[in-house]
């Protein structure tokens, strides 16, 4: 199962990141060439290869006996070891006794948002060894 980002903030992203980049064109093109001016382009870059990658690799990525968290350094977390699941208002975390994974509730769609917390709800865990 894929938990993907919200379209509406993917588009945010994208669409700055070229206003970014044309801004950066234009004034490295209009004025004198300034290495300060190469910032706007830098930040166009920046956004739309960020854009891109979370486009690629989407939010989480589950399967039968993992959960993982995808981002420049991937974070995974079994499914059998959890230990303890924590419900806040704008996010889960999930608990083993070696990970901890926080997911933030504001960056998914809202039907991948009930797939996770319908998987959630159904997860027994792991009792606490202390």
């Amino acid at each position: 199962m894929i938990i993907y980002y919200q379209k509406k903030k993917l588009n945010y992203q994208l669409y700055s990141g070229i206003g970014f980049l044309i801004i950066g064109i234009a004034i490295v093109l209009l004025n004198n060439f300034s290495l300060i001016y190469y910032t706007w382009v830098l930040l166009g870059l920046l956004q739309l290869g960020s854009w891109y990658f979370k486009k690629k690799h989407q939010y989480l990525y589950i399967t039968e006996d993992s959960l993982t968290k995808n981002s420049l350094l991937p974070k995974s977390i079994k499914l059998n070891e959890l230990t303890a699941i924590w419900k806040f208002k704008s996010s889960f975390t999930l608990e083993t006794r070696q990970a901890k994974i926080k997911i933030d509730k504001d960056l998914m769609e809202d039907e991948s948002l009930y797939k996770l917390t319908d998987l959630l709800n159904q997860i027994e865990l792991k009792p606490q060894q202390t």
